[in-house]
């Protein structure tokens, strides 16, 4: 588990294997705290943080094994 800082707050991620490769998997509170109510970003560094995300889920998501991090995501996208 890795933890995001972003305005004085920390998230949580994790990288997963998806079938297409590694990729970095965070809470959505995260991406809510990235993103303006117009759905712009709130800054520079927002935008950088969320373009190396792939998929944001709940925040008990995170804790679950690999591969059911994996199958929820497989199922939503």
């Amino acid at each position: 588990m890795e933890v995001i800082k972003f305005i004085e707050n920390e998230y949580p991620s994790v990288l997963v294997n998806l079938p297409f490769g590694k990729s970095k998997i965070s809470s959505i509170q995260l991406n809510e705290a990235l993103m303006n109510s117009d759905g712009s970003y709130i800054s520079d560094e927002a935008r950088l943080i969320d373009e190396k995300i792939f998929y944001f889920v709940e925040d008990e998501v995170l804790y679950f094994p690999e591969n059911e991090i994996i199958t929820k995501i497989l199922s939503e996208i």
